[in-house]
Formats: C-alpha cells, structure tokens, sequence
C-alpha cells in the first residue's frame, strides 16, 4: 500500500441486516417446502387412478376423497377426543420414562453401578420393544398401564444415553473445583449437571415424543381400545374407508411434524442463550 492511499473499511452487518438475511432465509424455506407439498399432491392426483397407476386409489385414496374425510375429522369433534386419548398416554408415560432413564445413566456413572446395571441396561435396550406387547398384556392385561409401559420403555433409553453423554462431557476441573469450594453434590447437581445435560435432554424429549407417538398408536392398534388415535385408524381400515385412514395418518404426520419444530426451537433458543451450537 503506497502513502496517501486509504483503504476502504470493511462494514460488518449490521444486527438488523443480520435479522433481515434470516427472515429472508425463512421465507424461501417455507416457500420452498409448499412447492414440493404441491408437487407432491399434484402427483399423487395425476397417479391415484384403477389398479394400473403408480397409486392405486384402493390403498392411497385420491387427494379430494383424503381432503373431504379430513374436514368430516374435525367437523364431526371425533378427531378431538382421539387425540387427547393418545397425547395423554405419551406424555404420562413420558413424563415416568424421563426420570427413570436419567436416575439410571446417574446410577451407571459410578464403578458400582456400571457393573451391576449397565450389562443389564445394554441387554434390555438390544430387545425389540414392540416384540414385547404380548408379555406387557400378560403381566398388565388390556389397559391402559399396558400402553404406557410400552411406551415408556423405549422412550427410557433415549434419556439414559443423552443423560451419560452428557454426565461424560462434563470437565472434571470444574467438578473438583466445585467441591473444594464447599458445594454440595446437590448443587453441583444443579449448577453444573443440569446446565450441561440441559440440551442433550431437549434433543432426547425432541427424539422422544415422536416415537411415543408411533409406539402408542401400533399398541391402540395391536390392543383393543375405544378411544386413540389408533383405534380412529383401525375403524376405518375396518370400515375399508381408505381416505378415511389416510387423513387420520397425515393428521399424525403434522403433529408429529409440528412437535419436531416446536422442539427444535427450544432447542435452539437455548444453544444461543448459553453461547453454544445446536442443530436443530
């Protein structure tokens, strides 16, 4: 650089330019994800004719006959009722399996309990969960408690693993540093624990309730009920009402689709609150 001559400062953008480009980045994803929802309608319409096209009508429906059976859904409040039945049985079980799975990983952490418990954890979780539905009806019987421990023993293990993930990552100078100041295993259990396990239990919970989800409406299937989302789904294949149970199973797409975002951007927002990355 000769003298005399000054070069041109960079600007750096500007918060707002910053929320601009996102907001921007926002708008072209969601645009972008109607057009293939579009381009996929418009396929399964041009392809959903006899027994000859790519989708037979006879096991996918035409997308008219899934739209009309969709509105009979909410119109006639059978959906509702449905909904909540499942909801309820996946958040309860939830809600049980998240505590154990996170006192075991705790429990699994020590010599001790890694000797004893972790063969056994490790046998258990290789078992297909959904192989064992005729021992859960035999021990439990047709109710309600069968459902909630089939779901919750598969929901379990995704909160032990991201639980020890998170009890492995956690540096142990900060740990020691915590007790020679006087803190009691109580509150490095909240301060340091929690805070490091925090993201790896929202991802677990973001895994969780969408599988929740699948296992209890293959049990409403498998175990006779009045009410669910799966015993919706079983009337209509009974009845051979095939855009009836389409629209039932697109109905579970979007839930579990609107849990996945709602659970990402918690996630999220709580990798920028902390400083640190997420995928989400």
């Amino acid at each position: 650089m000769s003298l005399g001559t000054v070069e041109p400062a960079t600007v750096a953008p500007t918060r707002r330019d910053q929320k601009a480009a996102r907001s921007n980045d926002r708008v072209f994803l969601i645009l972008a994800r109607l057009g293939l929802a579009v381009v996929l309608v418009a396929f399964w319409e041009l392809n959903s004719g006899g027994r000859g096209s790519l989708l037979p009508d006879y096991a996918f429906g035409t997308p008219s006959a899934v739209a009309d059976q969709f509105v009979k859904l909410f119109s006639s409040g059978e959906i509702y009722s449905s909904l909540w039945s499942t909801v309820a049985t996946v958040l309860y079980a939830t809600l049980l399996s998240a505590p154990v799975g996170i006192l075991l990983a705790v429990a699994t952490s020590v010599p001790v309990g890694r000797w004893l418990l972790e063969p056994l954890v490790t046998i258990t979780y290789a078992v297909p969960k959904v192989g064992l539905i005729s021992i859960y009806i035999l021990v439990l019987g047709v109710s309600g408690a069968t459902h909630i421990a089939l779901v919750g023993g598969a929901t379990m293990f995704l909160y032990y693993y991201a639980m020890r993930q998170a009890i492995n990552e956690i540096d142990r100078r900060q740990l020691i540093e915590f007790r020679l100041l006087g803190a009691s295993w109580l509150k490095v259990a909240k301060s340091l624990l929690l805070r490091a396990a925090s993201p790896n239990l929202i991802g677990a919970t973001r895994l969780a309730l969408p599988l929740g989800f699948a296992i209890e409406i293959f049990a409403e299937l498998r175990i006779p009920t009045s009410s669910g989302l799966g015993a919706l789904l079983e009337h209509d294949a009974a009845a051979q009402n095939t855009a009836g149970s389409v629209a039932v199973m697109l109905f579970v797409l979007i839930i579990g689709y609107l849990l996945d975002l709602a659970l990402g951007a918690l996630l999220g927002r709580h990798a920028k609150s902390v400083g640190v990355g997420a995928i989400v």
